[in-house]
């Protein structure tokens, strides 16, 4: 087989020189790519002294990745198209001085109990660059060199990592224990490399060890979790990965990559193509904000678990692109991402990339326990989006949070993350005071849960998509539940610039709930009411209820856990065992003369909201709380006789039309008139008067 085949071929390269001999543009982006090889010629290598000198988890091990990716992609490219000998020199040395250390991993690793580990991530991203410089390189090598390196980087690098990860005589790691992006990440790359490495691996079973990384990843692409050790499954129905954008674009893109290597000679691999979930491409896409920047469209990300806001699923699109698994948003976003070069060489062009996100609807409900709306899938426009799901790895204790993402950028926020190694990472980014969430007596989950896993996840429990609003129930008790038995929370997102909140909590004995908010800008309390103010963008928070009493807290935003940032905390400090609190969150509160009125009758509390010829009177119905046994929550609210939990009716005086929302409802009557009967409660939409 003729190298270089991983990623672009011997006739690629020879299309390439034409092109550059022809097109000035296509000459400067190459000039660029190549302009630092002088300087990397004479860069000392990284010494196993640098990279095994700190006690910390990965230690300095990535830098060797590092090194080699940087070299590889300078001096492999320039020997790739100019036949410059020196880089093929300094590449082979930089091989041959990788495969003489102990090994490529840290010493934390080797030290490992009840198992000493063989790779990480560090290892395997080094195992796949020595791979491709060895891909680029092997025409230069004498026999003796090849089998040398090959074998160099075999040993060090893809058989402890498929050891520990695939093979069924030395495996240690399963899908239950470490089945979330490493897996993906440590078998693709570790396998990557082999693929680079079979033609000078004589009396090595290469293929029965692909064919086992392709087992292993199916199985990871299917895994259904483990109620035994609090595993979720590992995509939703959906196609997410449960982590958040960035460790999806990061586990699942570097599987494509494997995809795309493996059957650029090998065929068509159907063992990974029929595991591969159904709407993979288009699943991170539902993460991503618009907005407009230098002229053009760009995107933040929802930033949920350890993503940041400039995380993007560029691996995932691209690769579904290259593999024809791509589909109309998919193509929109890899048109954005710009072609690298090694991609220009092999013919890839993304920017001819036809598709739109407006394919994709602009709400969608997640299994994994994501809910998302937005008002436009152009830039700059309102995103609102709640999670409550499972809490392990890199999904953070944020059961019943939420966001809003307005006018170009992040209004009420995540916090996001920080670097690993520091200790607010685990200490702060992980846990529920990062996040808007609704506490009992400051706390939510258990911090041991970020490693346990919850053996009770928050959810999302019931949604409703109306005419004019999206409602979305979520269920965080599981992780609350040695505090209370019920936590609730009730977000009705109206016009995509109005939020009602009714929290529902039941303690297991008396205690004081709080409502936690993140937020950009500034704020300031005016009796019930906090405005907010973000360099113009404006909201306003309202505590319908007992006088709120505001504290102040303080936070960090994302990498930046050496700066303090405040948010608010907001509470009526009674210590009661029942709470039912209610919150209206408006976004450019000028712009329109919205008017609050609260309710109360016997059996139910609310909030009646006037926006010009729209009436809305919102009510929660206490006897619905669960109480009760034998007798049914039935009760007189807004003019209805209902045992309905939620209700919210919408008067339009411009059409002359009254519709209710009946959350967890079996009947809705009014006058003798039956609106609504079902023999279960459900969530419906009807109409009651036009």
């Amino acid at each position: 087989m003729q190298h270089p085949y991983l990623f672009f071929s011997g006739a690629d390269i020879e299309r390439f020189r034409r092109k550059i001999g022809t097109d000035a543009a296509a000459k400067e982006r190459y000039e660029k790519a190549v302009g630092k090889a002088e300087e990397l010629l004479a860069e000392p290598f990284v010494t196993w002294e640098d990279a095994n000198g700190s006690e910390t988890q990965h230690a300095n091990f990535g830098a060797l990745n590092r090194q080699a990716n940087r070299l590889c992609d300078c001096l492999g490219l320039k020997y790739a198209v100019e036949g410059d000998e020196r880089c093929a020199e300094r590449l082979k040395a930089l091989t041959a001085h990788f495969i003489t250390f102990d090994r490529w991993y840290a010493h934390s690793y080797f030290v490992r109990k009840p198992n000493p580990w063989h790779s990480d991530l560090c290892s395997t991203a080094t195992t796949l660059a020595l791979g491709r410089i060895f891909d680029i390189i092997r025409g230069y090598l004498t026999d003796d060199e090849r089998l040398t390196l090959a074998r160099g980087i075999f040993e060090k690098g893809v058989l402890p990592a498929l050891g520990d990860w695939a093979l069924p005589e030395t495996r240690i790691h399963a899908l239950d224990s470490m089945g979330h992006n490493w897996w993906a990440v440590c078998n693709a790359e570790a396998a990557t490399a082999l693929l680079a490495l079979r033609d000078d691996l004589p009396g090595t079973d290469c293929d029965g060890m692909l064919d086992c990384v392709d087992h292993a990843l199916a199985d990871y692409l299917t895994y259904p979790g483990n109620r035994l050790f609090n595993k979720t499954r590992s995509f939703d129905d959906k196609g997410f990965f449960y982590e958040g954008v960035g460790y999806d674009n990061y586990g699942t893109g570097t599987l494509l990559q494997y995809l795309f290597c493996r059957e650029r000679y090998d065929g068509r691999n159907e063992t990974i193509r029929a595991t591969l979930p159904a709407g993979f491409a288009d699943a991170p896409i539902y993460f991503m904000y618009p907005i407009t920047r230098e002229g053009k469209t760009a995107y933040l990300s929802l930033n949920f678990c350890d993503s940041d806001t400039d995380n993007f699923p560029e691996r995932i699109v691209r690769y579904a692109a290259r593999l024809g698994l791509d589909t109309s948003p998919s193509r929109a976003l890899a048109a954005t991402c710009g072609t690298g070069l090694w991609e220009e060489i092999a013919g890839v062009d993304y920017a001819s990339l036809k598709g739109s996100v407006e394919a994709l609807p602009k709400t969608a409900v997640l299994s994994s326990g994501y809910a998302v709306t937005r008002d436009t899938w152009e830039p700059d426009g309102t995103v609102f989006a709640v999670h409550s799901g499972m809490c392990w790895n890199h999904a953070h204790n944020d059961a019943g949070s939420f966001v809003i993402f307005h006018r170009g950028r992040p209004f009420f926020t995540d916090c996001g993350t920080c670097d690993y190694s520091k200790p607010e990472y685990h200490a702060y980014y992980c846990q529920d005071a990062a996040h808007s969430l609704l506490l009992v007596d400051g706390r939510s989950s258990r911090d041991e849960e970020l490693y346990r896993g919850n053996k009770f996840p928050g959810a999302l429990i019931d949604t409703y998509k109306g005419k004019d609003f999206f409602f979305v129930q979520a269920d965080a008790t599981g992780p609350a539940a040695r505090l209370c038995s019920r936590l609730y929370r009730n977000f009705i997102w109206i016009d995509d610039r109005l939020l009602v909140i009714v929290d529902d909590v039941y303690c297991h004995e008396p205690r004081t709930v709080q409502f936690s908010l993140h937020y950009d800008g500034t704020y300031r309390q005016e009796g019930n009411t906090v405005w907010f103010d973000n360099d113009g963008m404006t909201a306003k928070l309202i505590s319908h209820g007992p006088a709120a009493a505001l504290t102040e807290k303080v936070g960090h935003e994302s990498h930046k856990q050496d700066e303090d940032k405040i948010y608010i905390e907001l509470s009526d400090g009674a210590k009661e065992r029942t709470h039912t609190l209610l919150h209206t969150l408006e976004l450019d509160p000028e712009d329109r003369n919205v008017t609050y009125e609260t309710l109360s009758c016997e059996h139910g509390d609310g909030v009646k909201i006037t926006d010009g010829d729209v009436e809305r009177e919102i009510w929660y119905n206490h006897l619905a709380d669960g109480h009760v046994m034998h007798d049914n929550s039935q009760t007189t609210v807004g003019g209805y006789d209902t045992d309905a939990y939620l209700l919210m009716i919408t008067r339009d005086s411009r059409e002359q039309t009254e519709r209710v929302l009946a959350v967890c409802a079996s009947f809705l009557r009014r006058d003798g008139k039956v609106y609504h009967s079902s023999y279960a409660k459900k969530t419906v939409e009807v109409v009651t008067g036009v």
